[in-house]
């Protein structure tokens, strides 16, 4: 909760992302089905906060950690990592940043060779349980859930809620399996949530087509004017 509060999200959106991201409390982002208005609002920016959090969790002089940072994965990725390590400096917490091309990075990470990264995802189902099961259940090499938990965060309420969001056919109660499902993970601040990265794309006048929010292009949706 610490580091959380201590990150300025609006600062990275306005001097790292020049406005074009969405800070986020949550996993997924609108148009994913389980995201809500109502529990997507962050814990407030409060160094002070922050600091008294430090202490009561024992490290009242800070302590140091190397952060993984890919270099060409998402946009301003190592500038947005270079802005959470100088927020969490703040609190005295010195960010040793290790910035490398994603060729070297994901393979590191993967393996969990890391104490502290920075990821992105994109459901491919346009549901949550997507975002569950590959972030933020137990991992367990044996199913591959949670291959992408790289902090191992594990909840076992969690995972049983995934469990039943996997199998659950009634759309009222899904959702709201979801729902309290994120809502514990938030209580437990599994992660540490920072923003939609906003999509831009540039185009002949020529070119119209349909922008999908997954950023994949359909060439059926394309159509080119002479």
């Amino acid at each position: 909760q610490a580091f959380y509060q201590a990150i300025d999200i609006e600062g990275i959106k306005t001097t790292v992302m020049r406005g074009a991201s969405r800070p986020t409390a949550l996993m997924v982002g609108p148009g994913i089905n389980g995201w809500t208005a109502e529990q997507d609002k962050r814990l407030p920016y409060d160094v002070e906060a922050a600091k008294k959090l430090m202490v009561e969790a024992g490290y009242p002089n800070g302590f140091e950690v190397t952060m993984n940072c890919p270099t060409d994965r998402y946009v301003n990725d190592s500038r947005i990592c270079q802005a959470v390590a100088a927020n969490l400096a703040r609190i005295n917490v010195k960010i040793n940043l290790l910035a490398e091309t994603k060729g070297t990075y994901f393979p590191k990470v993967l393996r969990r060779d890391t104490s502290f990264y920075m990821l992105g995802w994109t459901p491919s189902t346009y549901d949550a349980e997507n975002a569950l099961n590959a972030l933020m259940v137990c991992p367990d090499d044996k199913t591959g859930a949670g291959q992408f938990n790289l902090g191992s965060y594990c909840n076992p309420k969690v995972d049983e809620l995934t469990h039943k969001i996997q199998s659950e056919t009634d759309k009222a109660k899904r959702l709201e399996m979801i729902k309290e499902a994120f809502a514990i993970h938030a209580a437990d601040i599994g992660h540490l949530p920072l923003h939609q990265q906003s999509l831009a794309w540039g185009m002949s006048k020529k070119v119209s087509l349909v922008q999908r929010a997954d950023n994949v292009m359909d060439y059926k949706w394309i159509k080119i004017s002479k």
